[in-house]
């Protein structure tokens, strides 16, 4: 990020200077005191059990000197510049915004019910094999960390890719108008976030949120299978609408793919091109995510060998699809989140993957946030296991619905929580294994793999 004077801060904010001087000027922005540094602006941001106003001597400690605050009536470290805003969310926001608008480069904003954050590291995987790419870090993704992600970007940065999650109708408005996209994304329409939104209409509405801000010239890049996302089309809105998909005429199409042990082939026909990639994932899902990712490669003029490049050089972040062995045994670790189909995604991949094994343990926790829903998709994904899986370990209060779900296909066993799964896990796992591990971020199942470790040993 460029630096932002003190003088530019209070006019983007409608500021009042309460203390300090106008000369300095900042070169970052946090809302964590823990990670200011010099020449940091800190932003204390109110919250529903902590308020980031007690931190501002701890910023100031660590070289903080400027800072924002809503309220009046405190007492501030001499050494500190404080500017009084209405709302520090909203004047961060502001300030974002500006930092956004000073570059005039592609941003492209990717938003779905699953493979959000997979897509998002696979697009900035392929742009950056030709231009310099800033991308949504972590869990970055929300009404706090988009505009922290948004202050990284500077004058060498080419493209942007952010990510933007919600839980809500209005979430994604929220931010949009920071982010600005030049595309919008959306990679399918789940069932996450059914508890609060009651219907998938609503998930739809709120994922369609993403499109708000589109111009004439701008672009919704969206999946072409989903049956919801088929609803948005060109006649109905200024901006441009292309598709993806392996189902019928899309812009980008898989016309064939493979799945193996090795990952993926995929057969990719866009305009009058055919061309062969490869990905070394295995999974249909994946598939879906590779088509984003080559489909704006080839928007922005990339050649078959840079997006290829690209896919080869993807690195799922952490708990995501994370295959690795462990001595003689196999692991999928997908322990991030979970909805139905991200359940049946990952149980395909042990499917693939588990022909060169001796038995297949699926690992499946309970997917939160399904409300009057859970029920029921707990025992589909149960009954989805039966072919998939020669053992299964369900965890938590739902996972008895995928137990039963699963009605005898193979062992089955019912556990209370992520220490109890490990517990089972190591008493029944043997060499050759390949094991499946997969729930809501909640219930903690990465640390099974600590048993896994432990029963490998």
């Amino acid at each position: 990020m460029e630096s932002i004077s003190v003088d530019e801060i209070l006019h983007i904010t409608q500021g009042e200077l309460l203390q300090g001087t106008r000369s300095l000027a900042i070169t970052n922005v946090a809302i964590d005191s823990r990670k200011i540094k010099n020449n940091y602006l800190y932003v204390p941001i109110v919250g529903e059990t902590n308020n980031g106003h007690d931190y501002i001597s701890q910023a100031c400690s660590n070289g903080g000197r400027v800072c924002l605050a809503e309220e009046k009536n405190r007492s501030f470290p001499a050494e500190m510049t404080v500017i009084y805003v209405t709302s520090t969310l909203t004047a961060m926001k502001a300030l974002a915004g500006f930092n956004r608008h000073r570059y005039k480069i592609p941003v492209i904003a990717i938003t779905g019910s699953s493979g959000k954050t997979t897509t998002k590291d696979l697009v900035a995987a392929v742009l950056s094999q030709k231009y310099h790419t800033l991308k949504t870090e972590g869990n970055f993704n929300n009404e706090y960390g988009i505009p922290q992600t948004l202050f990284n970007l500077g004058p060498d940065h080419q493209i942007a890719v952010i990510e933007m999650g919600m839980d809500h109708l209005g979430d994604i408005s929220k931010s949009i108008e920071l982010v600005d996209p030049d595309i919008s994304v959306i990679t399918n329409v789940g069932l996450s976030h059914i508890e609060r939104l009651k219907t998938q209409e609503n998930i739809y509405l709120a994922k369609k949120e993403i499109l708000q801000t589109l111009s004439s010239e701008g672009m919704a890049y969206i999946n072409g299978d989903d049956e919801f996302l088929k609803k948005i089309t060109v006649a109905d809105n200024c901006y441009q609408v292309r598709t993806f998909g392996l189902q019928g005429a899309h812009d980008v199409t898989a016309r064939n793919y493979t799945s193996t042990q090795a990952g993926l082939e995929i057969e990719v026909e866009w305009e009058q091109r055919n061309e062969v990639f490869t990905f070394n994932y295995p999974g249909e899902h994946n598939v879906y995510n590779c088509l984003v990712a080559i489909g704006l490669g080839y928007f922005h003029e990339m050649t078959q060998l840079e997006i290829q490049k690209g896919l080869d050089a993807f690195v799922p972040s952490g708990n995501r699809m994370d295959i690795f062995t462990f001595g003689e045994i196999k692991v999928i670790n997908d322990s991030y989140n979970a909805n139905p189909d991200a359940m049946r995604a990952t149980l395909d991949v042990l499917a693939t993957l588990g022909r060169d094994y001796k038995r297949k343990i699926a690992i499946l926790g309970d997917m939160l946030e399904m409300g009057e829903y859970g029920p029921a998709a707990h025992l589909e994904v149960g009954r989805y296991a039966r072919d998939k899986a020669d053992i299964l370990i369900g965890v938590g209060k739902l996972g008895q619905e995928i137990c039963r779900g699963y009605e005898n296909a193979g062992q089955v066993y019912q556990v209370s929580d992520a220490l109890a799964a490990g517990a089972c896990l190591k008493e029944i796992v043997q060499p050759e294994d390949i094991i499946l591990i997969k729930a809501s971020r909640g219930i903690g199942l990465e640390r099974v793999i600590d048993f896994i470790k432990e029963g490998g040993q």
